[in-house]
């Protein structure tokens, strides 16, 4: 066998072992909420890993406003649920097809796609599995899904989308599982909601701080709002006495063997390390590094997955994980301008380590056909797919590909900043001028255009890795 073949047969081997030796748990997101005070224009920042798993085929998609009639209903997953008279226009990523509910009936599909998203007046979204003691509710209740999707289109504050978790949670219980938090924000504000099948606690991240969420409940004995008989009902069930100290929705709700993991801890503490520091002067960028984190400098630092594998070891779960990451986020939350402009999601498709941020604007509604269709087999016209295959390159000759990388990400990002500044300064002045219609058409050309460049950029590297490796080509 010649030294290319073998070369060949190696990278083969080695993606195979990549995609079935998955060590790091599924539905295991983190987020970082970022206070007004903390960053270094007075933003409010929103970053979020979406690790849905390595099944989980993600794409980027722009939903129009759209107006109701009075009286109309609505069927989601698993209710029928009163219509808006508007539904706001919003981005969301998520699942190229429907999840896998209890017996999900196909006029409800429409409302079973989302995980993350922004909408036009920058209220974002995204959430984290959590574990509670509540018992589930399969196929009972309205589906986490659903909520997504609903405050994408009926919130325009994020103390909006808090109200309407709130209240669907008091009407219909929420289906499925028992542990979820919303992670919301706004150019003002940030809140957390953190919830079970019946129950709910919200707190409001406070100006000056960080708040690290992974997939633990955080929300202690301090929170703003919550729902009715919280307290009365942890006291029946036996998961709270008084005699023994103030109630705390964390302790009193979460589940024991999960509120106190090295899993969890380690992504938070993590996290505020690279942050603490750089309080009042933290910038997207700063939240690129903490979602591309691997623990890069510190002992817990190791290989790629699939080295570690061969050795048997155990893998401290890092903020940024192989195989398992649909997308990642970080919203730049600006209110010293208008929302059509001020409001930003920087968007990287797949694993952030491996692939480019680019901007998202919420006054935008136009993207490339690659990154929105629907494509759960591979296919090499998906941009998904194409960052994914990027991704598998980097875990399996990691040496090589590492530099060539992170390079050649930093110095795309900073050909867009470059441009952005640009386009931002033309936009305003359109909107000052009270020309909406045109500053528009200015943000669907530089988010789609971006985006494409992205895109192209990646297919570029992609092929540059195939070379440098010795590799066949993957399409």
């Amino acid at each position: 066998m010649s030294k290319r073949m073998r070369g060949k047969v190696s990278l083969v081997t080695l993606m195979v072992m990549a995609l079935l030796c998955v060590p790091i748990a599924s539905y295991s997101c983190t987020t970082v909420l970022v206070g007004k005070d903390v960053t270094a224009d007075g933003s409010v920042m929103h970053a979020h890993n979406e690790d849905m798993g390595p099944a989980a085929v993600g794409r980027l998609w722009a939903v129009e406003a759209v107006t109701h009639k009075t009286g109309e209903t609505l069927e989601v997953p698993y209710v029928k649920i009163p219509q808006v008279e508007e539904a706001y226009q919003y981005w969301a990523s998520g699942n190229a097809f429907a999840s896998s509910g209890f017996g999900i009936s196909a006029e409800t599909r429409p409302y079973d796609y989302v995980l993350v998203g922004m909408n036009q007046w920058g209220v974002t979204m995204s959430c984290n599995w959590m574990y509670s003691k509540e018992a589930s509710m399969p196929g009972e209740g309205i589906r986490r899904y659903a909520i997504r999707q609903l405050l994408l289109e009926r919130a325009k504050t994020a103390r909006d989308a808090v109200k309407i978790i709130g209240d669907f949670i008091d009407e219909y219980g929420q289906a499925d599982w028992g542990g979820l938090g919303y992670c919301l924000a706004d150019p003002h504000e940030a809140w957390l909601v953190e919830t079970t099948t019946k129950h709910w606690v919200a707190r409001r991240v406070k100006d000056d701080e960080i708040w690290v969420v992974a997939n633990r409940f955080t929300i202690g004995k301090d929170y703003d709002l919550s729902s009715e008989g919280l307290v009365d009902v942890a006291k029946k069930n036996g998961w709270y006495d008084p005699s023994k100290g103030d109630f705390s929705f964390r302790d009193v709700y979460g589940r024991p063997d999960r509120m106190n993991q090295a899993y969890d801890k380690n992504r938070e503490v993590r996290a505020m390390e690279l942050l603490e520091h750089i309080k009042g002067f933290i910038t997207p960028e700063d939240l690129f590094l903490v979602l591309r984190d691997r623990y890069e400098g510190t002992p817990k630092y190791t290989r790629p997955t699939h080295e570690t594998i061969s050795r048997g070891a155990r893998i401290a779960r890092p903020i940024c994980t192989n195989n398992t990451c649909q997308s990642a986020l970080v919203a730049h939350l600006r209110s010293d301008m208008p929302v059509e402009v001020g409001a930003v999601m920087w968007y990287a498709v797949a694993a952030p380590y491996y692939s480019g941020f680019f901007p998202v604007y919420a006054g935008a509604m136009k993207i490339p056909e690659e990154f929105s269709n629907v494509n759960s087999a591979y296919s090499p016209d998906s941009a998904w797919w194409t960052f994914r295959m990027l991704e598998k390159i980097g875990v399996t000759q990691y040496d090589i590909t590492n530099p060539l990388v992170t390079n050649f990400w930093i110095a795309n990002h900073a050909n867009i900043v470059g441009k952005q500044k640009d386009l931002e300064k033309r936009v305003l002045d359109l909107l000052n001028n009270n020309n909406k219609e045109d500053a528009v058409k200015l943000l669907n050309t530089f988010t789609s255009g971006q985006a494409y460049k992205t895109l192209y950029h990646a297919r570029r590297l992609l092929r540059l890795l195939q070379d440098s490796t010795n590799n066949v080509p993957i399409w």
